[in-house]
């Protein structure tokens, strides 16, 4: 079935629908989603977020082209209307977010799982809250293969705001390494509290336990980010991959895009070319860096040929040129 165009209501949606209660952080005031697209000199930005910070404005400035989030203060970005609707339209960003958060069957991985023309695959690690000690071998490893020796290793953390409480000095090293130019990190909302109940039935668990607020857990877990320092990305994980229609369209209104997994190594799940590949940092998936690291040996020809690499998140949407 043709998916519908996007059409001139879509805006007017998302404003009424992202007119939310604000939050409150130690030093982040009246954070909440907006949609306003602007003009940056000729190319196309999107506040996605604003709020407040020691009595100045900001936004977090989406580029539909190439997925980059900056945080900025709203004076700078000026704010520039009258985007027009058909530019929007054809943006990646756009067409990639209506085409993920529009209905899907059953209620586990929904969201991308690949990038179809990709040459490489997409590593993506959850740091769900756990108490234990953090995978630092899966780090080591991956900064260890041949390509990584000189320019940083690209990989996506999904990150919940209790593990980065609980853990700050591995958080702290994660930081380290992202600042010295070893790892390039695209930094995935994975809720702040990551709820979980150990149902029998999923459709009882996750975010679909009763009283889960979806929009507050993924506004707490960006302003914890914010405070510390990292800038959210456009994107978003399901705890446990387990979702429902009615979550994706509160994804759509706050404009993020659900990632699945192509492979959840520690389900036996093997990657191929364009794999989103998911594995737990978290000290609670032992099975799954052991299958990671296998899957590094055993590609060793090809990953010291350039066949086989780790790739950007972004890529999956927008292939490097």
């Amino acid at each position: 079935m043709k998916r519908p165009a996007l059409r001139a209501p879509f805006f007017l949606i998302l404003f009424f629908l992202l007119s939310c209660a604000p939050l409150f952080a130690a030093d982040i005031s009246d954070y909440r989603p907006v949609f306003r697209p602007y003009y940056e000199g000729k190319a196309i930005k999107i506040a996605v977020r604003q709020f407040e910070r020691k009595g100045k404005g900001y936004i977090l400035s989406l580029d539909p082209y190439s997925f980059e989030t900056t945080v900025k203060e709203a004076g700078d970005a000026g704010l520039n209307g009258d985007v027009k609707i058909e530019e929007m339209e054809k943006t990646p960003f756009l067409k990639a977010l209506d085409r993920y958060t529009s209905h899907q069957d059953g209620i586990q991985n929904m969201g991308i799982k690949e990038g179809g023309a990709a040459q490489g695959v997409f590593l993506t690690i959850d740091m769900c809250p756990s108490k234990k000690v953090f995978d630092k071998d899966l780090f080591e490893s991956t900064l260890s293969l041949p390509q990584f020796k000189s320019v940083p290793a690209p990989i996506a953390i999904a990150i919940s705001g209790l593990w980065i409480e609980r853990h700050s000095d591995e958080f702290e090293w994660i930081l380290k390494n992202e600042k010295s130019g070893r790892l390039k990190v695209t930094w995935i909302n994975h809720t702040y509290s990551h709820p979980y109940a150990g149902k029998e039935r999923l459709e009882e668990d996750f975010m679909l336990t009763k009283g889960a607020d979806i929009e507050q857990e993924i506004l707490k877990d960006e302003m914890l980010m914010i405070e510390k320092g990292i800038t959210p990305s456009p994107f978003f994980r399901f705890p446990g991959l387990v979702s429902s229609n009615a979550l994706l369209k509160k994804l759509k209104a706050l404009s993020l895009i659900p990632v699945g997994s192509g492979a959840w190594l520690a389900k036996g799940e093997e990657p191929g070319q364009g794999s989103i590949i998911l594995v737990h940092g978290n000290g609670n998936e032992e099975e799954g860096i052991k299958r990671l690291k296998d899957f590094y040996k055993r590609e060793d020809r090809d990953f010291k040929s350039g066949r086989m690499t780790l790739l950007p998140l972004k890529d999956a949407f927008v292939p490097a040129k």
